[in-house]
């Protein structure tokens, strides 16, 4: 339903003409050729716009190119570089249209040059546009944001109100993609109001065209989200925008875009039964009494991974607007064809028709494989992944049914923390140097930034009493704008090699079973579907898949409640939770598991569930009492990994902060388990640029401090040291990006909400843990609420006197024994609260 792919292909050529040929005279006239070619041409566009077709007339664009190559040189002679500029712009333009990238890349590059040695910044600005718009094409988001961001302050200083509409509706178009709908919605706000003044009803049908866009992706995450009302909500605001363009394009006689419209209004309907659909399913799955198991009996676990055949109503719908899309798609050709065959797959699936679904289902997953390794950023790449992965779930369970686990482990593995991976294969190549990586963790930290301050601007937008901290708002976002876009050129001279992110190969089950087989663990990694949730149990010599029946609705829900029980003392445990989500999530494996050591590998809002707080309804023991439990965000990353060591005459960095005295007793503690080489800074409270400085000569780095998530902008969490000349004292989880852990063991974080995250469709895990990863460090320990600062005090000592002999999982397994064998600590809250991140 995305409709850049008919956009892409002509609709955003804005003002290029075609005309026949003239008198001889006039033929020789470069004035005349240049706008004869610009009036061809936008006859090429209105009969597009009337009829949908951009296949016909493809021959008047070949006229039109011969007319501007013919009227150039003619330019270039005289000297006149504002036309040279004017006529490479159009001539980008025509290769554009017929995905020439290369081409058209260069074409505008050329006129960039033009258009400085003509000083116009209008002609600039649209040089830099045209690239945009190419790299969108081509799905090269990172880059096509980088031209758009020059060609704003051109535009505005140009003071052609037409070319700065189109710029910023580009740049919306550019975030839409990016998964920064906040953003979109800001800016294609500011391109409306600007283009209702400008009384151009042409471009004004995109702008409409574009913000229904961004209303319809934010009611689409409800297909994994289960806030409903926001994407009802959204479906609404969608259906205005969307009969606004389709009222426009009717006015201006454009036919076949009104039909485009038209058909995007009828896939909106379908999205808003489907809405619907979901959240009445939604409300009687909550209530059913099969999720409330009693016993292990009560849980339903299958080997069978495929339902029967059975044609859902939908699915004939969803066929149709697929083969559609494909037929329609322009420059995002790939992507619909995947969706294509997805949904064909599903159709030959519903008939019964296996083998076919699933030749179908891995072409799809091989189609996007080939346009993700495209892309060049971890922005990119994770946003491509968020409205696909049902693609490579449908394949994985079609491949476990045929019991093909090694090829579905690959599959799982794919679509499961793959930015985190790709970072981590690059870092050594992209971000060779602890300077880039600084650079880096600067331009990540400007970035969260600015997309706070754009979800303030969207919040404030409908406040009519906000008008002077919109104001303020806005001031301050178009400053750190102008500093990221300062950073990032900084960036392409220094760091070039952070435009070419590694695709890292996935771990295959044999090199995880052979870690096992030295190292004596076993893994239990999970992936949370619709309908149920997958558990995979995988030993140095065994592989057993089951299919349990818990839907993504009773997961979010069980672990949302269960965590409201943990994350405050004054709240009584919920222990039948605790033993229900046993029964349903380590019950169905227990009678495999021989090892005391166990990876978890969570899926979704599993991660946010303490492992460590199931109860074994039949013995009473708790998880974390029964097994050495560490986690990690996939078997990729935790093969990337070193094996967890004990610390025994490791060099240490301990920092506490002097308002926590249990803390700064903890910190001392620590200190004297490795006396030989300590640093110790606990009054005053350490300066975060010593800490930064300090950290790189740690081999266990210990920071007993304030410590607070920010749910909006999870880079944005930060840990609260001491203010610098240079620093903010807020050392946030985008500026650990660039610390120097590279020497480090472990890493402990004794403080609050440290290993809060935010876990994404694609699961990707955005917080400190996945920058501490990044930053080098090989082990963790950090916390998922705020903790109480006694027991933290009696956790931590108990952990580091026995990681110096253990590993840290089996250290976190004695502290928590520790904590709560202690009659004041004995609920969870005091002795579930920290997590060990590694192997």
């Amino acid at each position: 339903m995305d409709w850049r792919k008919w956009r892409h292909t002509v609709a955003t050529i804005v003002g290029i003409i075609v005309c026949s040929i003239g008198t001889p005279a006039q033929a020789a006239d470069p004035v005349w050729l240049q706008q004869s070619a610009i009036e061809r041409i936008d006859g090429f566009i209105q009969h597009f716009r009337k009829t949908g077709d951009f296949r016909s007339r493809v021959n008047e664009l070949h006229r039109a190119e011969a007319d501007l190559v013919t009227s150039n040189q003619a330019f270039a002679t005289r000297k006149d570089w504002a036309n040279v500029a004017h006529g490479l712009v159009r001539l980008g333009d025509i290769a554009r249209m017929q995905s020439n990238w290369d081409i058209a890349m260069a074409r505008y590059k050329e006129a960039g040059a033009a258009a400085r040695r003509a000083r116009n910044t209008v002609l600039q600005a649209r040089a830099f546009l045209g690239s945009a718009r190419s790299e969108l094409s081509r799905k090269n988001l990172g880059a096509a944001a980088s031209h758009i961001a020059k060609a704003i302050p051109l535009a505005e200083a140009g003071g052609d109100k037409k070319y700065l509409f189109d710029v910023l509706n580009l740049a919306g178009e550019i975030q839409i993609a990016q998964g920064d709908l906040n953003a979109a919605a800001e800016t294609l706000n500011r391109a409306l109001a600007g283009a209702s003044g400008l009384k151009d009803d042409g471009r004004l049908f995109y702008g409409y065209l574009g913000r229904a866009e961004v209303y319809q992706k934010r009611a689409e995450r409800c297909d994994y989200e289960r806030d409903f009302d926001p994407c009802l909500e959204a479906v609404t605001q969608s259906r205005a925008d969307y009969t606004e363009a389709l009222r426009l394009a009717r006015q201006l006689g454009y036919t076949g875009l009104a039909s485009m419209t038209q058909d995007f209004l009828s896939r909106l309907a379908l999205r808003e039964q489907m809405i619907r659909s979901q959240a009445e399913l939604h409300r009687s799955t909550l209530g059913a009494q099969v999720f409330a198991p009693k016993t292990q009996k009560d849980v339903l676990v299958t080997e069978h991974f495929v339902t029967e055949p059975g044609l859902p109503p939908a699915l004939e719908s969803f066929y149709r607007t697929a083969k559609a899309e494909e037929a329609q798609a322009g420059g995002f050709a790939n992507v619909a064809a995947a969706r294509s065959r997805y949904v064909d797959g599903l159709m030959r699936q519903a008939k019964g028709d296996h083998e076919a679904a699933l030749a179908l289902f891995l072409e799809a997953v091989k189609i996007l494989e080939r346009d993700r390794g495209q892309l060049r950023d971890e922005r990119d790449r994770g946003t491509f992944f968020e409205d696909k992965v049902e693609i490579y779930h449908a394949a994985i369970l079609e491949l476990l049914e045929r019991r093909r686990h090694a090829e579905a482990f690959e599959l799982m593995e794919r679509a499961r923390a793959r930015v985190m991976s790709d970072l981590l294969a690059s870092r050594n190549i992209g971000l060779a140097s602890a300077a880039d990586r600084v650079l880096y963790a600067e331009s990540l930290r400007l970035r969260s930034e600015i997309a706070a301050r754009q979800g303030q601007l969207l919040t404030l937008a409908t406040d009519t009493k906000a008008a002077a901290r919109r104001t303020q708002v806005t001031q301050e976002t178009e400053r750190l704008e102008s500093r990221y876009s300062q950073l990032m050129s900084r960036l392409a001279r220094e760091a070039p090699h952070l435009n070419a992110l590694l695709v890292s190969q996935p771990a295959s089950l044999r090199a995880l079973q052979q870690s096992m087989k030295k190292e004596r663990y076993e893994v239990l990694e999970y992936l949370v579907l619709e309908h149920a949730v997958i558990l995979w149990h995988v030993s140095a010599d065994a592989v057993h898949v089951r299919n349990v029946f818990l839907p993504r609705t009773q997961v979010i829900n069980k672990v949302k409640q269960f965590n409201a029980s943990l994350s405050e003392v004054s709240k009584p445990f919920d222990a039948r939770a605790a033993q229900e989500l046993y029964m349903f999530l380590i019950q169905p494996a227990k009678s495999w598991i021989k090892s005391e050591r166990l990876v978890v590998i969570p899926h979704e809002d599993l991660n946010y569930l303490p492992f460590q707080a199931l109860q074994n309804p039949d013995d009473g023991r708790f998880v974390g009492e029964h097994y050495a439990l560490s986690v990690a965000p996939s078997a990729t990353v935790l093969l990337g990994l070193k094996a967890g060591a004990a610390t025994a005459g490791a060099s240490l960095l301990a920092v506490a902060d002097p308002d926590l005295v249990a803390g700064q007793d903890e910190a001392q503690a620590v200190a004297k388990l490795y006396p030989k080489r300590s640093k110790l800074a606990i009054d005053p409270l350490a300066k975060e640029s010593d800490v930064k400085r300090w950290i790189g000569e740690a081999e266990v780095v210990h920071l007993s401090v304030h410590g607070k998530f920010n749910a909006t902008e999870p880079l944005l969490s930060y840990l609260k040291l001491a203010r610098g000349d240079t620093d903010d004292g807020q050392l946030s989880a985008a500026e650990m990006f660039g610390l120097p852990l590279a020497r480090s063991r472990l890493v402990v974080l004794s403080a609050c909400e440290t290993g809060k995250a935010h876990a994404t469709h694609a699961s990707e895990l955005l917080g400190m843990q996945r920058a501490l990863l990044f930053a080098g460090a090989n082990t963790l320990v950090l916390s998922y609420w705020p903790v109480d600062s006694d027991a933290t005090a009696v956790f931590m000592q108990a952990f580091h006197q026995t990681v110096q002999s253990s590993t840290p999982a089996v250290a976190a397994r004695t502290a928590l024994k520790a904590v709560k064998n202690q009659k004041a600590y004995t609920h969870p809250y005091y002795w579930s609260a920290f997590m060990v991140v590694g192997r």
